[in-house]
């Protein structure tokens, strides 16, 4: 049971503080809590998405090959659903060679997009791990959460009184 205060649990999630982490290529990545941002994120990736139509049992595999080109999308919304809205880009430290052998210099400081980074590792696992991995975090998302917030100012949008355009 989770005993934290709701300010608490606010914070958690407007700062993203990681609920788990999965381990991708020998690297660890922080698995971020449910947010909008991301769920909006994800949103969008899927609007771009070809609609699939279903077909007979013995033509699945005609219907993938044809089809799986248009679907590389699917590693950046995983990207998304573990790495979360606000940590998209991370800032890394590049060491610099010291000037004349000698002399240290500072790291630069450079902006990585390590969304992009994770989403050609998950294109190269998988397709059941890829499936498990973007469902399991959908699950995760508190879909219908965001379902009741939308319909309900979707209703109150209906039920407000309109202008009447007047001639």
């Amino acid at each position: 049971m989770d005993n934290r205060t709701i300010e608490q649990k606010v914070a958690s999630a407007i700062l993203e503080k990681p609920i788990g982490n999965i381990e991708i290529d020998g690297r660890v990545y922080n698995i971020a809590p449910p947010s909008t941002a991301t769920l909006i994120l994800i949103s969008e990736i899927i609007s771009t998405l070809p609609i699939v139509e279903k077909v007979p049992k013995d033509q699945i595999l005609y219907s993938v090959l044809h089809n799986a080109k248009y679907f590389k999308p699917l590693g950046e919304m995983a990207a998304i659903l573990i790495l979360g809205a606000n940590h998209l880009v991370e800032e890394r430290e590049i060491p610099q060679k010291k000037i004349l052998g000698i002399f240290p210099r500072k790291p630069k400081k450079v902006l990585v997009d390590t969304k992009s980074e994770l989403a050609e590792k998950l294109l190269y696992i998988r397709p059941s791990v890829l499936s498990d991995c973007i469902i399991s975090r959908l699950q995760d998302m508190e879909v219908v959460d965001f379902f009741v917030i939308t319909t309900s100012l979707s209703e109150a949008n209906i039920l407000k009184p309109t202008k009447e355009v007047e001639r």
